[in-house]
This record gives structure tokens, C-alpha cells and sequence, in this order.
């Protein structure tokens, strides 16, 4: 029973039907990518690439992000905090 559960649920109510669809698919896939030239470690090396060059990029971007928030941040402490010592230390005199 268990079994059958985990085949429907993975197969979907027509077991042979799906498989039939894979195959099928599997077949006009295999020929178009035979036709460009392109094998399945090609296409898996080729996605591999893509996605670690988006990660670089994004990482490189985030570096320039994070370091320009970084400035900011210590330009702005540099004016704002001497100003609120100064405001707190002349409100605590009253």
C-alpha cells in the first residue's frame, strides 16, 4: 500500500502514461540538443557557468553595496554623534 502511494504520488494516477511522456520527451530533447551540438554535460557545464558567474556578479555588487553603506555610515557618526553628544550633554544641564 505504501508502495503505491509513493508511485502515485510521484507518477501521478497513470504510471505508464507519464513514463511514456518522459520518454517521448526525452527522445525530441536528446535530437534537438544531438542537432545543435550540444551533449548533456555540455548543457550542465553551461548552466554550472551561468550560475556562478550571476553569483560572482551579484557577490561583486553586494562588496560595493556593503563598502559604500560602510562610508556613508562612518562619514555620517563622524557629524551626527559629536551633534547628539553635544544635544544630550546641554538638554542634561536643565
Amino acid at each position: 500500500m505504501a508502495d503505491d502511494d509513493l508511485k502515485s504520488r510521484f507518477f501521478g494516477s497513470n504510471t505508464g502514461g507519464t513514463i511514456i511522456k518522459l520518454l517521448v520527451a526525452s527522445i525530441i530533447v536528446g535530437a534537438i540538443f544531438s542537432f545543435l551540438g550540444v551533449g548533456a554535460i555540455d548543457f550542465w557545464r553551461g548552466i554550472f557557468e551561468s550560475v556562478k558567474g550571476l553569483i560572482s556578479t551579484l557577490g561583486e555588487s553586494v562588496g560595493e553595496i556593503a563598502l559604500n553603506i560602510a562610508t556613508y555610515l562612518v562619514i555620517g557618526a563622524a557629524i551626527v554623534i559629536p551633534i547628539w553628544l553635544v544635544a544630550r550633554l546641554l538638554s542634561s544641564r536643565r
